[in-house]
């Protein structure tokens, strides 16, 4: 789809979804709220986990870090997808044209492809680095790379408002 294509994005704006969301009082503002709190997990979630990749905590299993804070992530994860879809559709128009909406789009798909890099690649060889030592540089470099890209995605979501 091309984000340049006004026709999709207007059909939404004037959708009964859309109005709906514009002509209760307090709606946007729960929506907004949950967004930023279901992000607030996700970034916590993903922070505490690259952060123990990075050498913090060592003496925990990134196994058991995994198993404990990834499922508050993904979960936390599509409340924010459909928070922001509901957040979106209010002002599609506008907001697709918006060059710091596109680019927090470029770098959530970063942030999904690193991720499944490590768990597709990285992940595999865990038994090795899993309590006790440093993890593998490529390792390191995906944690620090997740933290850089979901800082950009929190930073360019505050823009969209400015830009």
């Amino acid at each position: 789809m091309n984000l340049a294509d006004t026709s999709w994005w207007l059909w939404l704006e004037n959708s009964a979804l859309s109005s709906t969301i514009r002509q209760w009082l307090w709606l946007y503002p729960m929506i907004e709220t949950t967004h930023i709190l279901g992000l607030a997990i996700v970034f916590g979630s993903v922070a505490l986990f690259d952060f123990r990749l990075l050498g913090f905590s060592r003496h925990l299993l990134v196994t058991d870090m995994a198993r404990y804070l990834l499922p508050w992530a993904y979960l936390s994860f599509a409340v924010v997808v459909l928070s922001g879809f509901f957040l979106f559709a209010v002002d599609a128009t506008e907001i697709a044209a918006n060059p710091a909406f596109r680019l927090k789009l470029l770098l959530l798909c970063a942030a999904g492809m690193n991720a499944a890099f490590f768990h597709g690649v990285a992940l595999k060889s865990v038994k090795f680095w899993n309590r006790g030592v440093k993890a593998p540089v490529v390792v390191r470099a995906i944690a620090v790379i997740s933290l850089v890209l979901w800082t950009g995605v929190i930073i360019c979501g505050r823009l969209i408002a400015y830009v």
